[in-house]
């Protein structure tokens, strides 16, 4: 019987794993996973420490006993893969619970170490302080909380990175009671996702909600004081905390890849055809350890995004089962909420496009969720972004106060993933209803702007 090993049991490993056992049922499928979970929820760590989600086994997709009793597959939790024989096809692992050591011999290897946080190589000084915290696994999210739930109300807490997980974490702390300080190195907060203009009205918001926001002022330094940060210290001051967040940022995990010879991408992530195999063909990769090809430059990009990581644990585990898949790869969509703005993205900015060499229009509206004389509608900024050669959408941006942020840039995803055009925006026939959105929705709006700035040029020309 053939046997594939997994090394790693989040969401990309744990569906490669079910989909290959699924199509082949005398596969012997193998899972190590040096936590206590697998099939985890890392987005949803915010929402448990701050009380949202209340139990931490609700952050999980499917127990550990759903793969071991119901999908046959045999799951080595709190096991960690010491090393891989590439030549003898074998696997060193050791159970970090009862110290047993073993190998087990494999015909497919599939890689999912994830990635990790950069915090602990740019402040090793951290690794010694109880309140300083950020995300290495799911048990974080209980870390934190506990910590966050002794502290008396008014307490600060620092947040160093205004990305998606800081500005999460903003949210949720305030609504615990602390007092919440974000700290940035750049010139604004969101600046993976928004434009700078864009970013201000995220920015408004946190204020409004009581949050201090610091941007411009990299941290050079925490005190440590008996074991306990007390403030980190900036260009633009020392700013005192009695609990730490730190998100600054991940890194692929590349470190078993690296002692199997495998090719590492430019983006320093691991290498993979579409079919996620790696440089060695019995050998797969899949999830934030790995990149893939952006469909709308054709570049290598490595975005460690869970919709992207699961969809190639589909693929590779159809491959491994022999059932031919495909990765074509992402378009770079995200999306956050912070408070009550709403945040999402795809594909290019205008000066993403303008720096790998695209002539850029652009079109920028302000808009409502629903028709004009309906009560409830919600303001939002959108911007589309567009080839002024040939009318390809590039990508889009769009903030605002409800949910429709995110299906208005979903529907420009759509497009991005299919090479559409400008003429083909303004031709999607979007659904409409007084209660939901005006008539000339704001996408369709976008078409025509940016139709205008084409020259009203005949679609496909």
């Amino acid at each position: 019987m053939a046997r594939l090993v997994v090394v790693g049991g989040g969401a990309a490993g744990m569906a490669a794993a079910s989909r290959a056992k699924r199509l082949n049922k005398n596969l012997n499928v193998v899972v190590f996973e040096k936590t206590r979970w697998v099939s985890f929820a890392l987005c949803g760590i915010p929402y448990h420490a701050g009380c949202i989600v209340k139990r931490l086994e609700d952050l999980l997709y499917y127990t550990p006993e759903e793969f071991i009793k119901k999908r046959g597959i045999d799951l080595r939790l709190e096991t960690l893969v010491t090393g891989i024989d590439r030549d003898e096809k074998k696997v060193y692992y050791k159970n970090l619970k009862t110290g047993e050591e073993g190998s087990l011999d494999f015909d497919y290897l599939l890689l999912a170490t994830g990635a990790r946080s950069k915090a602990p190589k740019i402040w090793p000084e951290i690794e010694e302080a109880e309140n300083v915290f950020y995300v290495k696994h799911l048990d974080s999210a209980e870390e934190i909380r506990n910590y966050a739930l002794k502290l008396p109300t008014g307490s600060k807490a620092v947040i160093v990175g205004a990305g998606y997980v800081g500005l999460e974490f903003a949210d949720t702390l305030t609504s615990l009671g602390l007092k919440v300080t974000v700290v940035e190195a750049l010139g604004q907060v969101a600046p993976r996702a928004l434009d700078e203009d864009l970013a201000g009205q995220v920015e408004e918001t946190l204020r409004s909600h009581g949050v201090e926001v610091v941007t411009g002022a990299p941290v050079k330094e925490f005190k440590i004081v008996n074991g306990r940060a007390v403030k980190i210290v900036t260009d633009k001051g020392d700013f005192e905390g009695d609990l730490f967040i730190v998100g600054v940022g991940i890194e692929p995990n590349i470190d078993l890849a690296r002692q199997l010879g495998l090719r590492i991408g430019e983006t320093g992530a691991i290498w993979t055809d579409d079919h996620m195999r790696t440089s060695i063909d019995y050998i797969y990769a899949v999830g934030d350890a790995v990149e893939h090809t952006d469909i709308v430059t054709g570049r290598r990009v490595w975005r460690p995004f869970a919709p992207v990581a699961n969809k190639m644990g589909y693929v590779a585990g159809s491959n491994i089962a022999g059932r031919e898949a495909v990765f074509p790869g992402s378009v770079g969509t995200s999306t956050f909420k912070t408070f009550d703005t709403v945040v999402a993205r795809t594909g290019l900015s205008k000066s993403e496009a303008e720096k790998l060499g695209y002539n850029v229009v652009e079109a920028t509206l302000n808009a409502r969720t629903k028709a004009h004389y309906m009560p409830g509608g919600q303001p939002y900024t959108l911007r589309v972004v567009a080839d002024a050669e040939t009318g390809r959408l590039l990508g889009g941006q769009s903030v605002g106060k409800s949910e429709t942020v995110l299906w208005r840039i979903n529907v420009l995803a759509g497009l991005l993933t299919a090479k559409a055009t400008v003429w083909d925006l303004f031709a999607t026939d979007i659904g409409y209803a007084p209660p939901l959105t005006p008539v000339w929705d704001g996408l369709i709006i976008a078409a025509r702007l940016l139709m205008r700035k084409l020259g009203e040029k005949p679609r496909n020309q």
